[in-house]
């Protein structure tokens, strides 16, 4: 089977067509750049039509190979109002929009109910404080609105003609979706002020629509297969376990996270809500969470130090980081670039860098800023583990993945093997597997192309003496975080 996977990422626009047939190949792949606008102070959007537009140029060009199907992965978090007939009054907000923390005071009294109801802990990225802003703040345009819908649901409206968005999206875009009963929350629904109407219809994320419309038309995949697939990471988690539950993925692109699969939702008992949880597909929900300053807070400092963050200096910078483990760590930071999806952590302060000295260079620096990265990560997977969520395994993609030294650092920070199954991107593989799925393919023979995958994947063990540095630095970097960021 021939699959045309797009995936409309915070950074790019990607499409891959991928053959599955035995195993499974990436044949092409191709990446648009998405600029973010900031129309004013806190504003982070994509521009709804150069989204659209993106789209539709990767599927023009894929078109001439004759996909057998197309399978659609977005970011979360994406917000946009439209009118009657669909166009959109509002940019896509993105989780790096943060104008909603000026209202998310509104919802603490009801923030453990709504925690425990959808898995969503008070966080400005979700749509219902996004929609107390619109409300408060934006009133001709919040009364206007004939819908709010997803990036998801945006992209099926012009590519299918349908209100619609995949579960798994919803219930980690929105804040509405209970988790329980796979429904819009009545009571999220009462707080935000909307009914089920003003909210696209909820489908399984291997839910197969067709191509249909002007768009399909005028790229010629009309009454092509469409299957709505999941969210990006929850796609990830996917393509590289098929749904095992013993297996943990990391996935660490622009932000970046730790889940693991399970029979039942499962969320922390304690009033931090240290972790999310959402629902991934057929009866499976992703336990853990996800942190903002991933690969974005690298390239921050990568730019400040050494005036780029192209793939020459992540390169040199990674290559001499690999020649100094397993050394202990000079520097320890706690890489805030963004705010935080910890609710426990303060939005207002940000990046911090201590341990400066004489003898700290530029490296130490980028070292000390990846290291914190991946200790917020370990922070969700100590709640996780404390709440009983267990894994064997730990399975890695996105951008830092590539290098050894992130590789390294998290084995033995996690004190489990890391593999490395060397994909270009897990989340192609993801979408190319649920539209195995969708179309009828057995979940065994799904399973066993994963199994391909994974055989040749590189593999890191703990270190022993690593492991021991790590869990110091580990101490220290939750005492920091304790003393400067703990929210009032």
């Amino acid at each position: 089977m021939r699959v045309l996977s797009v995936d409309a990422g915070t950074s790019f626009i990607k499409a891959a067509l991928v053959e599955v047939d035995e195993g499974i190949r990436v044949v092409d792949y191709t990446n648009i750049p998405i600029e973010v606008r900031s129309p004013e102070p806190l504003a982070y959007e994509h521009d709804p039509r150069e989204v659209v537009d993106s789209v539709v140029k990767l599927l023009k060009h894929y078109s001439r190979f004759r996909p057998d199907s197309v399978s659609l992965s977005t970011y979360l978090f994406g917000f946009v109002a439209v009118d009657r007939e669909l166009r959109p009054l509002t940019g896509i907000l993105t989780w790096q929009d943060e104008r909603a923390t000026e209202v998310l005071h509104q919802l603490k009294p009801y923030a453990q109910d709504l925690y425990r109801r959808t898995g969503c802990p008070p966080l400005h990225i979700y749509t219902l404080p996004r929609l107390l802003w619109l409300r408060q703040r934006r009133r001709s345009t919040f009364e206007s609105a004939r819908a709010f819908l997803d990036a998801k649901s945006y992209l099926l409206s012009v590519l299918a003609g349908e209100v619609v968005t995949d579960l798994s999206t919803a219930s980690g875009t929105y804040q509405l979706l209970n988790i329980h009963s796979l429904r819009w929350d009545d009571l999220a629904l009462e707080l935000a002020g909307v009914d089920e109407s003003s909210l696209p219809r909820l489908a399984e994320g291997d839910t197969v629509t067709t191509l249909r419309g002007r768009v399909a038309s005028e790229v010629g995949l009309e009454g092509v297969p469409l299957v709505l697939g999941v969210y990006d990471g929850g796609s990830m988690v996917y393509g590289l376990t098929g749904g095992r539950g013993d297996i943990a993925i990391v996935n660490l692109g622009t932000s970046a996270m730790v889940r693991t699969t399970s029979r039942s939702p499962v969320v922390d008992p304690s009033p931090l809500m240290r972790f999310q949880t959402y629902y991934l597909l057929r009866g499976t929900w992703l336990s853990g969470g996800a942190v903002n300053n991933g690969a974005v807070a690298v390239d921050y400092v990568l730019r400040l130090l050494y005036g780029s963050a192209d793939g020459r200096t992540y390169e040199e910078v990674f290559s001499e980081l690999s020649r100094r483990v397993p050394t202990e760590p000079r520097v320890i930071s706690v890489p805030l670039v963004f705010p935080e999806r910890l609710p426990s952590l303060s939005s207002t302060r940000r990046m911090t860098v201590a341990g400066l000295t004489m003898d700290v260079d530029r490296v130490d620096v980028v070292r000390g800023v990846v290291e914190g990265v991946l200790m917020l990560l370990a922070l969700i997977a100590e709640a996780m583990g404390e709440c009983g969520v267990r894994y064997g395994e730990v399975r890695v993609g996105g951008k830092l993945s590539q290098y050894y030294f992130v590789r390294y650092v998290l084995s033995n920070l996690l004190k489990t093997r890391v593999l490395y199954p060397r994909v270009p991107d897990a989340v192609h593989v993801g979408n190319s597997l649920l539209a195995l799925r969708a179309l009828g393919t057995p979940e065994g023979e799904v399973r066993r192309v994963i199994d391909s995958l994974t055989s040749l994947a590189e593999a890191v063990e703990p270190d022993p003496r690593a492991a021991d540095i790590y869990s110091r630095l580990f101490k220290e970097f939750v005492g920091l975080v304790r003393g400067v960021y703990t929210a009032e």
